[in-house]
């Protein structure tokens, strides 16, 4: 006891004096502002559900020691909103963050954000890849999209676009009208191309029956005007139209027409006639 109490005036001057020291290091350091972006976390949903219309992320300002608002000392700084209990359906809730120590919030945006939960869902949508010079071919012909109940109803077919010799083509899913669905998440969003050809173009022309064969006389036809072909852009420019061959059978009845086309070339879609035909003696 009587070593503890020997120079306690000096002791209690040197404690003092210490106290006094980190006390003016502590308010010498520069109080400073920054600004810093976060992106906006989502805590508290169901892993079936989503929340749609929620900015990505805002904005904060902080204020403190310039020493707390430098480098890895920012890591722990957060942005986000609790949705605990919210089902579906349209909400509103005040953005939270989380500080260190010592670090002050003096700015938010936006503070308050409204927004709704909906449900999570996939559904398959077909592949179409597109190439300036050629058709492909590519595998898997089909992907999964998942996202907001909302965007997968909308949700058409993924879509890539390749150039050159790409053999591997990214997708992105879109609506009829072809705006793209960015938020819908596609498995796989890559396909792989598995065979080229030449890229087909489409023109419609005029339909001719022929002259029946030797032996058989057309009484009555009914066949459209005109059929949709598809092929090589060179060789659709040569035809001027397309013939189809009589049905040989004899009595009245409706069927699928055999067209006349050159290789390469074929029709979008079927095309019928209906007939009265007779054998000839």
């Amino acid at each position: 006891m009587s070593r503890l109490l020997h120079n306690l005036p000096s002791k209690l001057l040197a404690l003092l004096a210490a106290a006094l020291l980190w006390f003016q290091l502590r308010e010498s350091q520069p109080v400073t502002e920054r600004a810093l972006t976060r992106p906006l976390q989502v805590l508290g949903l169901a892993e079936d559900r989503v929340a749609v219309g929620l900015p990505a992320q805002v904005q904060l300002r902080l204020r403190g020691p310039s020493r707390l608002l430098e480098g890895s000392n920012l890591n722990p700084v957060n942005a986000y909103v609790d949705l605990s209990g919210v089902d579906s359906g349209e909400f509103t809730r005040d953005v939270r963050v989380g500080l260190p120590a010592g670090v002050e919030l003096v700015g938010l945006e936006p503070a308050r954000v409204e927004a709704r939960v909906e449900r999570y869902e996939t559904k398959t949508l077909p592949v179409v890849a597109q190439h300036p010079s050629e058709v492909l071919t590519v595998e898997p012909a089909v992907v999964q999209a998942k996202g907001p109940l909302s965007l997968v109803l909308q949700a058409h077919r993924a879509v890539g676009y390749a150039e050159g010799e790409d053999e591997v083509v990214v997708l992105v899913a879109v609506d009829a009208e072809g705006r793209p669905l960015n938020d819908l998440i596609l498995t796989p969003d890559r396909v792989r191309v598995t065979e080229r050809g030449p890229l087909l173009t489409r023109r419609t022309l005029p339909l001719r029956l022929q002259r029946a064969p030797q032996g058989w006389r057309v009484l009555e036809a009914s066949i459209p005007p005109s059929v949709e072909v598809q092929g090589d852009p060179q060789v659709l420019r040569r035809l001027e139209r397309v013939e189809a061959r009589v049905p040989l059978k004899a009595g009245r009845f409706e069927a699928p027409l055999e067209l006349v086309l050159p290789p390469g070339v074929q029709a979008v879609n079927g095309v019928t006639g209906t007939f009265r035909v007779e054998r000839v003696q």
